[in-house]
């Protein structure tokens, strides 16, 4: 058997050299270095995190740095004693006090060891996926000293960077049909790192659902440890094809039936956060001044799950919704703190950011005569409502441009017609 010593000085070393030897593609993210906080970043199962930390060694602490992947097979059921002797061996292989833990999660009591460190003076930053670290956990085990960072996979901007596609004000016609054909491929696979860089679709697709069974066996099963694998299987599929709308339990439990599968409403409820902690999915609230009481919410999934449901091909509009809220949520909007949609008597906003500067929004594939009436319209009702009386207001296409112009009450709104690669640039 060999030595613990010996061991632990090769995951070190074989570590480091990871490290050094990482094809690192800098993501449009930053982080704050407050040496007294332990630097926390979590996001969805393989949406960058592990580079995102190679990111900021390159950037702040180039060679000095120690950096131990827990999901090494050789720190499988490594304790907390032998926590010490690795740190103590990896600081004479290296005296750094800037600490990269990757999961580190799965080792028992690792709250403590970073605590321990934390206080003793050393720059901490760990990673987590949602399996072993929820971001409303990472405060109570940490208590209080973390500083939080999510990670997400590629917005289009960086999508286009890992294409190696110059982004600038104007593109030549060939330019701009290079950037509609990567448009396509984002609206078709989404932005998982790993994703963006195959080229063959049918390795894409066997990549996603790779991903897919990972979060959904891994963050969902085990996590929570559920026996009737079976039923929850049906109602993760079920959710998927609902992605880009209106969901409800009474729904959901009605579609539950076509497949035969009945789950009680209480058990959905817990079914649903587990799937939202987990990324797999997101709910959108309609906005309300008067309650935060909710029935219906709009269900969102993460990146290309789109391709699970049995309508994908069909539905280029939802996808393309799709695509607009994960963007959104990218860009730092939190869904049900600052972004909503707005849902009346027969009308039906998509977006509204309910923030300092207010906006609505709405995604259409196609802005045409048959629907031009009918968002406008739309905007003009969600005003009305909730009196807002400085909104932006946006319809986002796939590659239609223009200004429309909307009259309330003697006051003249200007709608931004845009195309989403436009927006998301």
């Amino acid at each position: 058997m060999i030595d613990k010593k010996i061991l632990f000085e090769e995951v070190v070393l074989d570590n480091l050299d990871r490290v050094k030897k990482a094809k690192v593609i800098d993501r449009d993210k930053e982080i704050k270095l407050l040496p007294n906080k332990i630097k926390v970043i979590y996001g969805v199962r393989r949406g960058g995190k592990t580079y995102f930390l190679f990111q900021i060694i390159n950037k702040h602490f180039k060679d000095d740095f120690i950096y131990i992947n827990f999901e090494d097979e050789r720190l499988i059921n490594i304790n907390a004693n032998e926590l010490n002797e690795l740190l103590k061996i990896a600081l004479s292989i290296k005296n750094s006090k800037n600490l990269f833990f990757d999961e580190i999660q799965g080792v028992d009591n690792w709250d403590k060891f970073v605590r321990r460190l934390n206080d003793s003076g050393f720059n901490i930053f760990i990673t987590g996926s949602s399996s072993k670290l929820l971001s409303k956990e990472i405060a109570t085990s940490l208590r209080g000293r973390s500083l939080k960072t999510e990670v997400l996979p590629l917005n289009f901007k960086e999508f286009l960077k890992f294409k190696n596609f110059e982004i600038k004000k104007g593109y030549s016609t060939i330019e701009k049909a290079e950037l509609l054909k990567y448009l396509n491929e984002f609206i078709k696979f989404g932005g998982f790192p790993e994703i963006a860089l195959v080229d063959d679709e049918e390795i894409k697709k066997d990549i996603l659902k790779e991903y897919l069974d990972s979060i959904f066996y891994r963050d969902v099963v085990e996590r929570h440890n559920i026996r009737n694998i079976k039923e929850i299987k049906v109602l993760r599929n079920v959710l998927i094809n609902l992605f880009a709308n209106e969901v409800s339990i009474k729904k959901i439990t009605n579609l539950l039936k076509e497949f035969n599968t009945k789950i009680s409403r209480e058990c959905i409820y817990n079914y649903l956060e587990y799937f939202g902690d987990a990324y797999l999915i997101f709910l959108l609230n309609n906005f309300s001044y008067k309650t935060k009481t909710v029935s219906n919410s709009k269900l969102y999934v993460i990146d290309g799950m789109w391709n699970f449901s049995l309508s994908f091909s069909k539905n280029k509009g939802r996808i393309l919704e799709n695509i607009v809220f994960l963007e959104l949520r990218k860009k730092g909007f939190v869904e049900n703190e600052n972004l909503f949609y707005v849902k009346g008597k027969n009308y039906e906003v998509d977006f509204l950011i309910f923030d300092k500067n207010k906006e609505l929004i709405q995604v259409c594939y196609e802005l045409n005569e048959i629907n031009k009436d009918r968002e406008i319209k739309a905007f003009e009702k969600a005003i009305k409502d909730l009196n807002l009386k400085d909104v932006k207001l946006k319809i986002i296409t796939y590659n239609d441009e223009g200004l429309e112009k909307l009259n309330i009450d003697n006051k003249e709104y200007l709608i931004e017609v845009i195309p989403f690669w436009k927006w998301s640039l």
